[in-house]
């Protein structure tokens, strides 16, 4: 056994890893803030219809959290019960593509879209606990921040090299906005479907001999005992609570940025390309935080690079010749942003004891349920009163955030 393999970066590490970078990667086109953002607006021209989205991802994935977290203990193989999963979920881009192919109205287009939407990130929720379980399994605890870093940095250097094709498809005169987007969304299902290569090569090495007897109604009734006994964990929900807000007006960038700067279609689609940039360097940040700093100092940071860039956007309002570049680097800093999630998620898990981390997975992300329909209010909030309003909103909670966030635990004390 070689020393890389004895710190723990073995066969489950780098499966692991490759397995959420093909998912990252096929993620980074299906991006509210990028692609899909780009998409609703070019068919429908609605804000709020963009903010819809927003809300769908986050209420669809907390519903198949919520579906799925008392059956964890009953997963004989969880490899093979993730391998099926995927396999459902990551062809359901194609059908999104199907109606666009048949020359569908826009408002339809984006309709079936947004359904279809819905049952991605509902069994993508429903993976998710299963799917941390295995982290904590296959995974150095140590290793699990940075491999997760690693999934969205290698996600980020392969969507580099498809991000050129999905600018290229997004400005490409030759097609229609059907047929555009059509291809857009059968290019991310191909990148997502190549995860399951990588599921197949993990091996459970603690896999369930003796199932838990499934008691759905106790499991759930532990749960305001489990949060009333646990400050870490008290503190935890309370700081990212005013983090759902200030990340919700994140989407909108770009979309602001073609609005106040009159772009056309292919500035537009360069600046799905910064959000790619903005993934692989969140990768490399969160990862590398988190491994050897811990995941308090990466919420830190996430919260940082959200005011960051919301600050370069009011900027650009009241400067508009601050120009593309100014608005390129908003949207990179915004993307890296978006990998707070690697914090969060390892977070919970890092405070939670051994058999209830379902339970901190589950309180984690269903805190966010009340804030589902952020991001629709925020699209109303711009299609009423303007950009400005909307930016300002996220900065003051995502300041709020940055302060809550100071409470939790350093990684020492874990």
């Amino acid at each position: 056994m070689s020393a890389w393999q004895r710190r723990g970066y073995n066969r489950n590490y780098w499966a692991m890893a490759f397995e959420g970078a093909c998912f990252m990667g096929g993620i980074a086109i299906l991006s509210t803030s990028g692609a899909i953002a780009v998409f609703i607006n070019s068919m429908t021209g609605s804000k709020s219809l963009v903010g819809l989205a927003v809300t769908v991802q986050s209420i669809f994935a907390l519903a198949g959290q919520l579906s799925s977290a008392p059956y964890v203990g009953s997963i004989r193989k969880l490899p093979e019960f993730l391998f099926k999963t995927m396999l459902f979920q990551r062809i359901i881009p194609i059908f999104m593509a199907a109606p666009l192919l048949l020359g569908a109205a826009g408002n339809w287009s984006v309709g079936v879209f947004l359904l279809l939407f819905g049952v991605f990130w509902f069994f993508d929720g429903f993976m998710t606990v299963p799917w941390g379980e295995l982290c904590v399994r296959v995974l150095n605890p140590e290793l699990r921040g940075h491999m997760m870093g690693m999934q969205v940095t290698i996600g980020g250097a392969a969507s580099l090299l498809t991000g050129l094709l999905l600018t290229w498809l997004l400005a490409a005169p030759a097609f229609s906005e059907n047929h555009r987007f059509a291809m857009v969304f059968i290019l991310a299902s191909a990148i997502l479907l190549l995860s399951l290569i990588a599921m197949r090569l993990v091996n459970d090495p603690k896999p369930i001999e003796k199932p838990v007897k499934l008691r759905i109604g106790q499991y759930y009734k532990r749960i305001p005992y489990i949060i009333r006994s646990s400050k870490p964990l008290q503190h935890a929900l309370i700081a990212r609570i005013p983090a759902f807000i200030g990340f919700s007006s994140i989407t909108f960038i770009i979309v602001f940025g073609s609005n106040v700067l009159r772009l056309s279609a292919a500035q537009t689609s360069w600046l799905v390309y910064a959000n790619i940039i903005g993934g692989l360097a969140g990768g490399i940040l969160t990862g590398e935080t988190s491994r050897r700093f811990g995941n308090k100092v990466t919420i830190l940071m996430c919260n940082v690079f959200v005011l960051i860039a919301l600050v370069m956007a009011v900027l650009l309002i009241f400067s508009p010749n601050l120009s593309y570049a100014w608005l390129f680097m908003t949207c990179i800093f915004g993307s890296i942003a978006s990998s707070n999630w690697v914090g969060y998620f390892n977070y919970f898990l890092d405070i939670a004891p051994e058999d209830e981390r379902s339970v901190y997975q589950v309180v984690g992300n269903c805190i966010g349920i009340p804030f589902s329909f952020v991001g629709y209010a925020m699209g109303a909030i711009i299609d009423r009163w303007g950009f400005i309003t909307a930016f300002s909103i996220g900065g003051v909670f995502a300041v709020a955030a940055l302060s809550l966030s100071l409470r939790l635990l350093p990684r020492r004390r874990l």
